[in-house]
This record gives structure tokens, C-alpha cells and sequence, in this order.
């Protein structure tokens, strides 16, 4: 597999915007008042708190949606040899999808399309599926 924009594969640097996230969100802490502080005792106050990681499942949904629209953005393809060997081994699935509203009515759209449609019909082999999608 190759890429056709290959450049975007560096915001794979932004993967770590989630986890950056996730490490500098604050727990919210709970203020309880007293009456009278003097029968509480005094806590030392620890200002360097351990950073933990919570909600992993969150925090890999959104590395996985970046990941994904940045792999959509550097365009993968197969080459050629490797499309024409994994076709080669067996029958093809096409989808054939036709816009049937009014704005195809215009000059000769819906025309075009239709030819289009047949040709990709007449090209299915024997062992072939296709499927007409009418919207």
C-alpha cells in the first residue's frame, strides 16, 4: 500500500493532542464547608500530584479518529500489481448509484448516467455481483 499525499502522514503528531489532553485535565474537588475549621486538622497540601491516565476507552476513540481522518487526508491506495492480483483471484462486487432527482433532468445528465450504468452492467462477468442503488 502506498500513499498519494504522503505528507500528511506527519500530523500522526498529533495523536498525542488527546493524550496531552488527558494529562492536563483537572479532577474537580469537592469543597465541603465547616462551621468552625478548628477542630479539623491541618493536611499537609501536596502540590505535585501524580499524573495518571484515565478513561483509556475515551482516550483511544478520539487517537483513533484522528488517526483515521488522517489517514483519510494522505489518500492510501493499492498499486496496480497488488489490485490486479487481488482481482484477479476472484469475482468483482460493484454498487452502481444513480441520483434520480430533478437536477439530473438538466441537459443530458440523466442520460449520461444511465449509459454509464449500462456499461458497467455489460461489463459484469459470469461469476460478478452488482447492486443499483436509485436515490
Amino acid at each position: 500500500m502506498s500513499f498519494l499525499a504522503p505528507a500528511f502522514l506527519l500530523g500522526l503528531a498529533a495523536l498525542a493532542i488527546p493524550v496531552f489532553i488527558h494529562l492536563i485535565q483537572r479532577e474537580r474537588k469537592r469543597v465541603i464547608e465547616f462551621p468552625s475549621l478548628m477542630f479539623v486538622r491541618r493536611i499537609p497540601y501536596q502540590s505535585v500530584r501524580r499524573r495518571r491516565i484515565r478513561h483509556w476507552l475515551l482516550l483511544m476513540m478520539r487517537a483513533a479518529a484522528i488517526l483515521m481522518i488522517v489517514a483519510a487526508f494522505a489518500r492510501p491506495f493499492l498499486r496496480q500489481a497488488a489490485a490486479a492480483a487481488a482481482i484477479a483471484g476472484g469475482s468483482r462486487e460493484i454498487v452502481i448509484v444513480l441520483d434520480q432527482s430533478a437536477s439530473m433532468g438538466f441537459g443530458d445528465h440523466w442520460h449520461r448516467a444511465r449509459d454509464a450504468a449500462h456499461q458497467a452492467v455489460r461489463s459484469l462477468g459470469g461469476d460478478d455481483r452488482g447492486t443499483l442503488v436509485l436515490f
